[in-house]
C-alpha cells in the first residue's frame, strides 16, 4: 500500500537532501513512529547515526541496530548535526532542542510523500500506520498554519458509566461512586459552541466510561456528522457491548470508525461486535491490549516547576481536548480530577462552553488553552503519561470504587 498524505507536506530542497545523505541524521523518537521514519529514510538512502529518546530507560541501548542517546548527550557531542523529529509531540521537542541550543531541526513529513507501507517493520497494522501518519501530517500542517485554528482531536465524554470497572483506568472511572450520563442537551449545545469557534477538528472521539452504554449516542453522532469542519469520528469501546437494531445503522458513514480495545476475557463480546460491524460495512480497528501505563494515580506530587513542565511536555495526551459536562479541558486527567473535585484550580484550566459572549472570544480562549499552556496544575497530581512511566497489567477489575484524597 502506497501512502500519500491528504495534507500539505513540507518540501526540502535537493541540497539539504544530499547533505542528509552524505552526513546522515539523528532521529528524535523511537517506537513505532521512529521505525516508520527509519524505513522511509532507508528508501531515500539516508543513514541514521543515532536515535534520541526522552525515555531514560532506553539511553545507551539500541533501536533497530542504532544507539539511543539522551538529548543532553546529543547537545554536548552532536549539536551541529541534522535532527529529525519523529514524534507527534514535536511542539515540546522543538522547545526542548531550542533550549539545548540545537538548531538544525527538521520535521519528517517530507519523507511520506510516496511511502510504501508494506515495508513497515512496526508492530502497527498497515491501517494503524495510515491513521497515525494522517494525524501526524495534519498536526504538522495545522501547526504551521497560524491563520486558522485547527484542532487535532476532541474527546466527547458521553458518560461516566462503564461496563467494566478497571482499577487502573487512565480516565479515572474507577473513582466514581455514582457515575452519571452527560446531559444530551449539554453535549449538543457545548459541542455546537466549540465546533463553530474552530476552523477544523481532525478527529472527534466518543468515549466514556463506555460510550455504547449511552442511550443517545446516535443523536450525538448525527449532530457531529452534520458539521463540515469535522474529519474522522471514532468510537472508543472495550468490546463488551454490541449495538442492535437501528442503533448500529447510524454508524454507517465513511467518517466513522471503531477503535476496539480487546482486554481478553474482560472484553467478552469483541468477536460479536466485529461481526456486526463487518455485516454493516462499518470500519474498525481492534487491538489486543495487555498492558497500560501506570497513570491512574491521584496524588499530590512535590515536584519542581521544571520537572512538571517536562512531565507535561512528554505527556501523550497533553493536547487531547476533552469535553465533559459542558466544560472544555486540555486533557482527560484534568477534566476528571476537576469533575471529581480533587482540587480547586488556582488558575483557569477549563472553558465553560455555555458561558461565552462570542465565537471569536471563545476561539481566542481555545487557542490559548491549546497552544500556550506549558503545564497544568492538574499535572501536579498526575503520575505522568510518557514512556518513563511503568507498565502494568491492563483491565484488572475492582468491585468497589477506589477512594481518593481531596486537596
Amino acid at each position: 500500500m502506497i501512502y500519500k498524505s491528504p495534507f500539505a507536506t513540507n518540501k526540502i530542497n535537493e541540497e539539504i537532501i544530499n547533505s542528509l545523505k552524505t552526513k546522515g541524521v539523528i532521529v528524535f523518537g523511537t517506537g513505532n513512529f521512529g521505525s516508520l521514519v527509519n524505513t522511509a529514510l532507508m528508501s531515500y538512502g539516508i543513514k541514521i547515526n543515532h536515535f534520541i529518546d526522552n525515555n531514560l530507560n532506553h539511553w545507551g541501548k539500541d533501536f533497530e541496530g542504532i544507539k539511543i542517546l539522551s538529548a543532553t548527550e546529543v547537545a554536548d557531542k552532536y549539536a551541529k548535526e541534522h535532527i529529525l523529529i519523529a514524534s507527534l509531540n514535536f511542539k515540546y521537542i522543538r522547545r526542548q532542542l531550542k533550549d539545548l541550543n540545537i538548531k538544525n531541526v527538521f520535521d519528517v513529513d517530507f519523507l511520506f510523500e510516496n511511502f510504501d507501507l508494506s515495508k513497515s517493520k512496526t508492530k502497527w497494522s498497515i491501517e494503524r500506520c495510515k491513521v497515525q501518519l494522517d494525524l501526524y501530517n495534519y498536526s504538522i500542517s495545522s501547526f504551521r498554519d497560524k491563520d486558522f485554528l485547527k484542532i487535532n482531536s476532541i474527546d466527547l465524554v458521553l458518560t461516566e458509566k462503564c461496563s467494566l470497572k478497571c482499577k487502573d483506568c487512565s480516565n479515572l472511572m474507577q473513582y466514581y461512586e455514582k457515575p452519571i450520563d452527560n446531559d444530551l442537551d449539554v453535549i449538543l449545545k457545548s459541542f455546537d459552541n466549540f465546533i463553530q469557534s474552530v476552523d477544523y477538528c481532525y478527529e472527534v472521539r466518543m468515549i466514556g466510561g463506555e460510550p455504547l452504554i449511552y442511550k443517545n449516542i446516535d443523536k450525538v453522532l448525527e449532530k457531529v456528522l452534520s458539521y463540515r469542519n469535522v474529519g474522522n469520528i471514532v468510537i472508543y469501546t472495550n468490546g463488551t457491548i454490541v449495538p442492535k437494531g437501528d442503533k448500529i445503522k447510524v454508524f454507517k458513514n465513511d467518517k466513522v470508525y471503531f477503535r476496539i480495545s480487546d482486554y481478553g476475557a474482560a472484553s467478552r463480546n469483541v468477536s460479536k461486535l466485529e461481526i456486526a460491524l463487518k455485516e454493516n460495512s462499518i470500519h474498525y480497528i481492534t487491538e489486543r491490549v495487555t498492558t497500560w501505563q501506570d497513570c491512574a494515580v491521584i496524588k499530590k506530587f512535590d515536584r519542581t516547576e521544571s520537572l512538571t513542565k517536562e512531565i507535561f511536555g512528554n505527556c501523550c495526551v497533553n493536547e487531547t481536548l476533552t469535553l465533559l459536562h459542558g466544560k472544555l479541558y486540555l486533557c482527560p486527567y484534568s477534566a476528571h480530577i476537576e469533575n471529581l473535585k480533587v482540587f480547586n484550580p488556582q488558575e483557569k484550566e477549563s472553558i465553560d462552553l455555555h458561558n461565552i459572549s462570542s465565537s471569536s472570544e471563545l476561539k481566542s480562549e481555545i487557542r490559548k488553552l491549546y497552544f500556550d499552556k506549558k503545564y497544568l496544575q492538574a499535572c501536579t497530581f498526575c503520575n505522568g503519561r510518557d514512556h518513563n512511566v511503568a507498565s502494568i497489567e491492563a483491565a484488572i477489575q475492582t468491585k468497589e470504587p477506589l477512594v481518593y484524597q481531596k486537596f
